[in-house]
């Protein structure tokens, strides 16, 4: 019996489950997945691909690319939202000249192990075209690195945790704090948020992807599908751009029903810029495109919350053992915390990312 056969209506609690899935869903509806298989594997040894599915025109000059699970432990949501979307969409109603891509489970890995992280501890979202890219360094990540990552025989506790971070918010403010753990870094390999020496295998298929099937597209709207930030439930479409911007005009007017929040230049945002991220990079690879983009989040928990479990997570996966009972559970909280077992949140999430996709769908087909 598969790990999901008593839960029909919920979210799959293994990758697997999620890649046959939407294996399952093409094939109902006579389509195939293009697949892209990893060197990586999974916790039982298995195979673990990226699958991408074309809908539409072969050849587009406008599209809509949708990918989920850059976060491997986040990618759940995103999965349940791409199989709904193949489930309820008739690529002949789409305009010609338009497509929708899928790229489903970026990093597979991630998801397989309950990692937001990739196989190299690399946080994909801070690597594209790495190869290409000198990124800033983040000097004030150095400073909290072994507060984030302490190397210590036993369990950290949480209490002194908080209460150092405390103090180094009252000294340095909120924002810095942050800033430096969430912007990426790249001189700590074992650390947070680590964009890695070289531009990963996963985001080298995706680079592949982009110009085997968006070649020749004018206009691009890549959407990026995230949980964790925001409140819980609701649906933030994260702008990398300023207020004001023609990117943050154009998500307003696609997604209505998204609260858009521009992360550049905005003393009101929640989160700050942040290098090598994938959605905005894909336009380096269609020069001449007009190309928008968002990493569309949906709420899950408190910035405390993410913090204690990401920090009990990532000692773990450095010092820990997932068969130890108090290590596993760690694990299956923090997966908790990015990928609710929340039947409620699931239906939630679900419900407003189906409306937020065929509105995309809507604003892409229009857009001359």
């Amino acid at each position: 019996m598969s790990a999901g056969a008593d839960r029909p209506d919920r979210l799959p609690l293994t990758y697997d489950e999620c890649r046959a899935r939407f294996r399952h869903v093409l094939a109902r509806r006579g389509l195939t997945a293009e697949r892209h298989e990893l060197a990586a594997r999974g916790p039982e040894g298995q195979r673990l691909t990226i699958d991408v599915a074309h809908l539409g025109a072969t050849t587009p000059e406008r599209a809509l690319l949708v990918l989920s699970g850059v976060h491997g432990v986040e990618g759940f949501i995103g999965s349940a939202l791409q199989c709904d979307l193949v489930d309820r969409l008739d690529p002949a109603t789409l305009p010609g000249g338009m497509a929708v891509v899928l790229v489903h489970a970026v990093n597979p890995w991630g998801m397989a192990w309950w990692r937001r992280q990739n196989e190299s501890n690399v946080d994909l979202n801070r690597n594209w075209r790495r190869d290409a890219t000198e990124p800033p360094h983040n000097e004030a990540y150095d400073e909290l690195h072994p507060l984030a990552c302490p190397d210590t025989p036993t369990m950290p506790g949480v209490d002194e945790l908080l209460a150092t971070a405390a103090v180094v918010v009252a000294e340095r403010g909120l924002a810095w704090v942050r800033d430096a753990i969430t912007s990426g870094q790249y001189r700590h390999p074992d650390g947070l948020h680590y964009g890695g020496e070289r531009t990963e295998e996963s985001n080298r298929i995706l680079e592949d992807v982009v110009t085997g099937h968006l070649a020749g597209v004018r206009r691009l709207l890549t959407v990026d599908l995230h949980t964790g930030h925001g409140p819980r439930g609701e649906l933030t479409a994260l702008c990398n751009t300023a207020p004001g911007s023609a990117q943050e005009r154009f998500l307003r007017a696609a997604l209505p029903g998204a609260r858009v929040e521009p992360t550049t230049g905005n003393p009101d945002a929640t989160t700050g810029p942040k290098s090598g991220q994938i959605a905005n990079g894909v336009a380096q690879l269609l020069p001449g495109a007009t190309a928008y983009a968002t990493s569309l989040e949906v709420g899950t928990a408190t910035a405390e919350e993410q913090l204690v479990a990401t920090y009990r997570e990532h000692w773990v996966h450095r010092h820990g053992d997932r068969s130890l009972p108090e290590h596993a559970e760690t694990i299956w909280a923090y997966r908790c915390c990015f990928t609710p077992d929340d039947a409620d949140w699931e239906r939630r999430a679900r419900t407003a990312g189906a409306a937020q996709l065929d509105a995309a769908i809507t604003a892409v087909a229009g857009w001359s």
